[in-house]
């Protein structure tokens, strides 16, 4: 039977959100990598002997007990607000960018399940989205499993991807987010293996669309540019906003 109509349009209604939600994020980042670009024009402009201390104007009861002052000289802070910076505004995008898709995914489920399971309880609710993102016996989270098993979401027709195609390159994508919030950007044996499996999982001809083979991982360091945050809005709203709206529309008239 194809999909629940009212499923279709509370997962459709999480989807719009989603992305909206994305557009609004780098849009606040886009401000962020503007006053980087300002900031550094403006100070390599500078000639005179201008110093940054980054805890003058901290106020005394607010200050640590030991307060280190950094200070940045003015022929410092150009070339800190060209790569520091910006690799700690391109890491935080990254980081709030997947935790946005996975709150889209929870809502999704969330929303569905009190229509595929009526009566299901607040209780029962909490308890599958705690344990949403945990592995199921076929090597996909127990949530993926729930939409195509129970949902009946179904591969969009004429897409080279799968469900589980594109669900494994969102795992790559937390194997990354997991990297910069636990290891600093360095990514561990753990994380290589797992992103090498992932990949390995495509067809052969396709692994070039595998995120395991990213050019900001190939130093064994995730270092992200400017350039790498607009290609991974661009990824997340096409490969998995537009890709899961599109596969919930074509699973309302097709029939299981």
């Amino acid at each position: 039977m194809a999909m629940n109509h009212d499923v279709y349009v509370a997962a459709n209604d999480c989807l719009l959100n989603g992305g909206n939600s994305l557009v609004q994020m780098y849009t606040d980042t886009a401000l962020l990598l503007n006053a980087c670009a300002v900031s550094a024009i403006e100070y390599e402009k500078r000639k005179d002997d201008f110093h940054l201390s980054t805890t003058k104007n901290i106020p005394k009861h607010l200050r640590l007990p030991v307060e280190p002052e950094i200070i940045f000289h003015r022929d410092d802070l150009a070339p800190v607000y060209k790569d520091q910076v910006l690799q700690r505004i391109a890491e935080d995008f990254v980081i709030r960018m997947i935790s946005l898709i996975d709150a889209t995914f929870e809502d999704i489920y969330e929303a569905i399940l009190p229509i595929l399971v009526p009566g299901i309880s607040e209780i029962e609710i909490t308890k599958k989205i705690r344990s949403a993102w945990q592995q199921d016996t076929n090597g996909h989270v127990k949530l993926l499993n729930f939409l195509i098993d129970d949902a009946s979401l179904v591969s969009p027709v004429g897409r080279q991807s799968t469900l589980q195609m594109v669900f494994d390159r969102y795992y790559e994508i937390r194997e990354i987010r997991h990297a910069l919030v636990h290891t600093s950007g360095e990514l561990s044996q753990k994380h290589l293996t797992r992103l090498k499996q992932l990949s390995e999982r495509l067809p052969e001809n396709l692994r070039n669309g595998s995120l395991a083979s990213a050019s900001f991982l190939q130093t064994g360091r995730i270092l992200l540019s400017a350039n790498d945050i607009i290609q991974l809005r661009y990824w997340a709203y096409t490969t998995i906003f537009d890709y899961f709206r599109e596969a919930f529309n074509e699973s309302k008239n097709t029939p299981q």
